[in-house]
């Protein structure tokens, strides 16, 4: 975290030098060393909770450590970061209601001065986590949870030169490699009912994940005609490689009065491979007309050997300053997104077959015939799902520092990737044959007012409202591991939250403190609801959680010690103690229908940093 000097985010007009993706883009800028030696610390002392006596909360120890090695020519920097977190679930007994959960990562850099006009950087990340009793709440007691554990690397060279006719060439070469594994407590039957669950959980899985990717840039020096052109040419290829494993259990599914409703079971073990080869180009325009009138126009075909067609995605980006003075600016775009293959997605057919048999009252006999769930894919008519995204706003700089922003972004899906129940599913009889189809069309709109004042001394106040729709024809996830029978249906999407107000601040405060808060109301995300049978009831997405709100509110001070500078903070998380609840029961058979639960608490938080040398 410490090494991360800044983060740009995207959601709308980004350039086609960055390939697919329709939600946006994260850009994650990291430092470097120099000819001095530098090491800062941060987060030494964890911070405490008072949930059922006192306790860690969250503790994130981390720093880096940066300088030369070889003054002038090479340098490196080192970034390790840790952090512990303990959750406590208040409705659970003592000694069985606290999941710890722990990472740790280190980045690694290096930078060398072949030649002047020549710069080599590598870079290595290595990332570790485990839950030890992840899915732990106040419906899944600790016998049901799984031991997860994740881990990742990340390797990248690239190469940038300087050549003679001023152009800049980039090469890069990166490598990753991702592993999650979920094994349960034990053996014991896995139970549902409506009042939550009991057992062992009944999955074990492991999957395993890679990617090596190849890059190519050229920036040519700027051209004049009519203005000033920048053309960027760039390419990549990479390849893309899954292996999955899966080991299930039978599990039951019983009734508010003990019977039997439903006996789950599987076919097979699965083991599989996925693979994909995917390939890009792009070329990009920034054109400025005059010193008021800027347009970043491109366009980039890309194609892979599961949609085996070659995608067009033009782009167009248009900012405008209304006066000489730059005070109003207008922005707008248009483009169109592709999003990547989603091999886990295409691959559902591979993780095996399920068979449900359903009891009639008595949970002796069975109701109907054993129902046989399955996926299937045509991957001869797979089209690549894509968004025409565009976006407008005004920018404003007002009196004494104040920067307003307005915008509105309207997101048009089509051709996305879903399955759809093939038969008739009714309380009566249901239907598992699950097929893929191009039909599911997701809609975003959002319109948001910003406002952000910068003080001396770096102390900046930011403020965000933001009305919004996000909602689907497609909103149900089917898969082997869900016990869920319904028909595919529209609704709105897990992250709808119709109405948010965001803020934060880095303000001067007395005596030498400053004063840091960060402030989130939303509406709550929706969920949807289920009776005893594990069957839908009404449309996806009814309800909704209650109103999120979380108030962050913080002290520092910075000063000098034994020669060195630092800063200590203090301070609570929730300050106001807002319970944010995580989980609900949804079951409407459940006399604890509606009861929420996994609240968040008050916690009391500090930290100590070492900034360096005064």
């Amino acid at each position: 975290v410490d090494a991360i000097r800044a983060v740009d985010v995207s959601s709308s007009r980004y350039p086609v030098e960055y390939g697919k993706g329709s939600g946006g883009v994260i850009s994650l800028k990291t430092g470097m060393g120099d000819n001095r030696f530098r090491y800062s610390a941060t987060d030494m002392v964890p911070g405490f909770q008072s949930r059922k006596g006192v306790h860690l909360n969250t503790w994130t120890p981390r720093g880096t450590f940066s300088g030369p090695l070889r003054k002038g020519n090479a340098c490196f920097l080192l970034a390790p970061d840790g952090e512990y977190h303990l959750d406590i679930i208040d409705e659970l007994p003592r000694g069985q209601d606290q999941n710890p959960v722990w990472r740790v990562s280190n980045l690694a850099k290096a930078q060398v001065n072949l030649k002047q006009s020549n710069i080599l950087t590598g870079s290595f990340l290595v990332n570790r986590f485990n839950s030890a009793n992840a899915g732990l709440s106040p419906f899944s007691p600790l016998e049901t949870t799984v031991n997860l554990r994740d881990f990742a690397y990340l390797f990248s060279v690239k190469d940038q030169s300087l050549l003679s006719s001023g152009a800049i060439l980039e090469l890069g070469f990166a490598a990753s490699q991702f592993r999650v594994e979920e094994r349960p407590r034990g053996d014991q039957t896995y139970v549902l009912t409506p009042d939550g669950t009991s057992g062992n959980f009944f999955e074990t899985g492991e999957r395993r994940a890679g990617r090596i990717q190849w890059v190519a840039g050229l920036v040519l020096p700027s051209r004049h005609w009519r203005g000033r052109h920048e053309l960027k040419l760039g390419a990549g290829l990479d390849r893309i490689t899954t292996r999955e494993f899966f080991r299930r259990n039978p599990y039951l599914i019983l009734r508010e009065d003990g019977t039997r409703a439903r006996m789950v079971s599987f076919v097979g073990t699965p083991a599989f491979d996925r693979n994909n080869l995917e390939a890009g180009a792009y070329v990009q325009d920034r054109w400025s007309l005059s010193d008021r009138l800027l347009v970043e126009s491109g366009v980039r075909l890309d194609w892979d050997e599961i949609v085996r067609s070659v995608l067009p995605s033009p782009r167009i980006a248009v900012s405008y300053l209304l006066t000489q003075s730059g005070d109003t600016k207008l922005v707008s775009g248009v483009g169109v997104y592709y999003d990547a293959s989603v091999l886990e997605f295409i691959s559902r057919p591979l993780t095996g077959q399920r068979i449900d048999s359903f009891y009639d009252s008595t949970g002796q006999t069975l109701a109907v015939p054993p129902v046989q769930t399955s996926f299937q894919v045509d991957e001869g008519n797979v089209k690549e799902t894509w968004f025409l995204n565009w976006s407008a706003g005004i920018e404003r700089r007002l009196p004494k520092a104040i920067y307003l922003r307005v915008e509105y972004l309207q997101k048009r899906g089509h051709d996305g990737w879903t399955y759809f129940n093939e038969g008739t599913t009714t309380p009566v009889q249901p239907s598992g044959l699950y097929v893929f189809r191009n039909a599911r069309r997701d809609r975003y709109d959002a319109l948001t007012l910003a406002a952000r004042h910068t003080f001396k001394g770096d102390h900046t106040l930011f403020a965000a409202y933001t009305r919004s729709a996000a909602r689907s024809n497609a909103v149900l996830n089917f898969d082997l591991d869900s016990p869920l029978f319904s028909q595919q249906a529209g609704g709105p999407l897990p992250w709808d939250s119709p109405n948010r107000v965001q803020s934060w601040g880095w303000l001067p405060f007395v005596k030498r403190f400053d004063l840091a808060y960060t402030l989130d109301w939303r509406d709550g995300y929706p969920f949807s609801v289920f009776n005893q049978e594990q069957l839908l009831v009404g449309p996806p997405g009814s309800r909704r959680f209650p109103d999120y709100f979380s108030l962050n509110l913080h002290l520092e001070r910075r000063f000098g010690f034994l020669g060195y500078q630092w800063a200590f903070r203090g301070g609570f998380n929730n300050i106001t103690n807002r319970h944010n609840p995580s989980v609900v029961d949804s079951n409407v058979d459940s006399p604890r229908f509606l009861t929420f639960g996994a609240v968040e608490n008050r916690a009391l938080t500090g930290r100590i940093r070492l900034l360096g040398r005064k």
